[in-house]
C-alpha cells in the first residue's frame, strides 16, 4: 500500500517518559503499553498499519489466499520494484507467557516465505521456517517424536501436504495442535486481534446486556456521564412463536440458525428503524431481545424510545460499550480505525480518559484518530502517541512524539496543530489561490 520499505511501529516504553506506570506491562523479558494513538493527515497512511494488521489476520485464519481477493494494489506503486518484490508483513507478540515473532513475504497468489520464532532473553529459537513449499520444523517443540526419523517422516509430510497458497501457521496451528501446541498458541493469539473499522457494528449489544449484568452496570454507569439525554439502556426480551412467524421471511432464517447454535446471539437485520435486535435460542425457547433507550422528561416519568430515534453518534458510542468494557476485563488486543467517527470530543475524551485512568484494565487499545483533544499528556504517554507522516517518496513514515523532548507541562496539541511534530495536513497558501 503506502509502505516502501520496511517500518516498523511499536508499544515499546520509551527511558524518557515516566508517566503512567500503570499503562506498562511485563511481557516477559519486554515491556509492552496498554494504549497507542496514531494520527496523521488525510493519505498519510495510518489506517493502511491497521489494514496490514487485518490483512494478517486474514491470511492465517483464511483456508486460502485466493478466498481474500488480495489484489495487485497491495505493492508501492510509485516503486518500479513494487511490481516484482513479494509484501512482507511482520509481527512480536506476547501470548501465555512466551514472545513469538512471526514473518511472512507473499504474493497475491503463494507464500515465498515464512517463518515463527520464540523470542528468548538472549537467543532467539526458531519454531519453525518455510521457503516456498519447503518447511523445517525444530525438533525441541514437537510432541511424541523421540526419534529422529520420526521427525523426517512428519516434516516429508507436512511438505507434501502444505499448498502454497496456504500459511504454515494456520495449517499447523488448526491440525496439528497435539503434535505443536506452541504453534497453534501463536496462532490462535492472533485470530483473537479484534480489529474494529468504522463500518462496522455491535449487533450483539441486546443479549451482552442481558446476560451480563456487570456489563450492564458498566453500560449504564457511563452512559448519563456522557449527557446525551439518554437515562439507561435496556433489553427488550420477547417470546418468538415459530408458529407465528412466516416461513419464508428473513426473521424464520435467523431462528433456524438460532437453533442450530443455542446460546449464540443472531443478529436481525436493520429491517425495522435500524433497530439493534438479536434471536438466541436458551433452554430451547427462542427470544428476540431488542435494545431500548430510557429517556426522563421534566416531570421525572421515565419514556421508551427506539435506538433509530438517537443520532449517529449516540449509537456509534452505545456500540463502544463491549469495546470498553472487554479492554477493561479481558487481555486481548483491540485494533480501532478512526475512533472518534461521529462522537463529540468531549465524548470521545471521557470514554479514552475511561480507559487510560483505569488501574485494573487488562487489554491493550491501539487506535487511529483526527481528534486533537486526545493529545493530553494527562491520557497518554508521549510514547503512547505515534504520527503517519509521508516521506519525499510518498512512502509512509511511522515515529512516535517521544522521539521529541517534550516536557511533562507541555501542551502538545497546540504543538501538533501548529506544525511541530509533523503529522499534519501541508496546505498552499490559500490567499495566493484568492480564497
Amino acid at each position: 500500500m503506502s509502505f516502501k520499505d520496511a517500518v516498523e511501529f511499536n508499544t515499546f516504553p520509551s527511558s524518557k517518559t515516566h508517566s503512567h506506570e500503570w499503562h506498562k506491562v511485563t511481557c516477559g523479558h519486554a515491556t509492552a503499553l496498554r494504549m497507542s494513538a496514531i494520527y496523521g493527515a488525510n493519505g498519510a497512511g495510518k489506517s493502511n498499519l491497521l489494514k496490514c494488521i487485518s490483512l494478517l489476520r486474514a491470511m492465517v485464519g483464511a483456508d486460502k489466499l485466493g478466498d481474500l481477493s488480495i489484489t495487485d494494489d497491495l505493492y508501492f506503486k510509485l516503486d518500479d520494484n513494487g511490481k516484482t518484490n513479494p509484501s512482507e508483513l511482520a509481527i512480536e507478540f506476547y501470548a501465555n507467557g512466551q514472545i513469538f515473532y512471526y514473518h511472512i513475504a507473499f504474493t497475491r497468489k503463494e507464500i515465498v516465505s515464512e517463518e515463527l520464532i520464540l523470542s528468548r532473553k538472549t537467543k532467539d529459537i526458531t519454531i519453525f521456517s518455510r521457503e516456498n513449499n519447503s518447511i523445517d520444523i525444530s525438533a525441541e517443540f514437537l510432541n511424541s517424536m523421540g526419534k529422529t526419523a520420526s521427525l523426517e517422516v512428519f516434516i516429508d509430510g507436512i511438505n507434501r501436504l502444505l499448498r502454497p497458497d496456504l500459511t504454515a501457521l494456520s495449517f499447523l496451528g488448526k491440525y496439528y495442535s497435539k503434535e505443536l501446541p506452541i504453534v497453534s498458541e501463536a496462532y490462535y493469539w492472533i485470530l483473537s486481534l479484534q480489529v474494529v473499522l468504522p463500518s462496522m457494528s455491535v449487533r450483539e449489544l441486546p443479549h451482552l446486556m442481558d446476560i451480563d449484568s456487570e456489563f450492564s452496570k458498566l453500560v449504564n454507569t457511563i452512559v448519563p456521564e456522557l449527557k446525551t439525554g439518554i437515562t439507561r439502556l435496556q433489553v427488550k426480551k420477547e417470546l418468538l412463536n415459530e408458529n407465528d412467524i412466516h416461513p419464508n421471511s428473513i426473521l424464520a432464517g435467523i431462528l433456524s440458525e438460532a437453533k442450530q447454535s443455542p446460546g449464540v446471539p443472531i443478529s436481525i437485520p436493520y429491517v425495522k428503524a435500524r433497530e439493534i435486535s438479536n434471536v438466541v435460542v436458551e433452554d430451547g425457547v427462542a427470544y428476540k431481545k431488542t435494545l431500548v433507550v430510557i429517556h426522563t422528561d421534566s416531570a421525572g416519568k421515565e419514556i421508551e424510545m427506539e435506538i433509530d430515534q438517537e443520532s449517529d453518534g449516540t449509537r456509534r458510542l452505545i456500540e463502544y460499550m463491549p469495546l470498553l468494557y472487554a479492554v477493561l476485563k479481558s487481555d486481548k488486543v483491540f485494533i480501532v480505525d478512526e475512533i472518534e467517527r461521529s462522537i463529540h470530543p468531549i465524548m470521545i475524551k471521557t470514554l479514552v480518559s475511561k480507559i487510560s485512568e483505569s488501574k485494573e484494565a487488562k487489554g491493550q487499545i491501539i487506535f487511529t484518530t483526527h481528534e486533537s483533544c486526545l493529545l493530553d499528556q494527562s491520557i497518554f504517554r508521549p510514547d503512547e502517541i505515534w504520527f503517519a507522516q509521508k516521506d519525499v517518496n510518498q512512502s509512509t513514515q511511522l515515529y512516535p512524539l517521544s522521539d521529541y523532548n517534550i516536557h511533562k507541562t507541555a501542551n502538545i496539541e497546540n504543538g501538533y496543530l501548529n506544525g511541530r511534530y509533523g503529522g499534519i495536513p501541508f496546505l498552499s497558501n490559500l490567499t495566493d489561490l484568492k480564497w
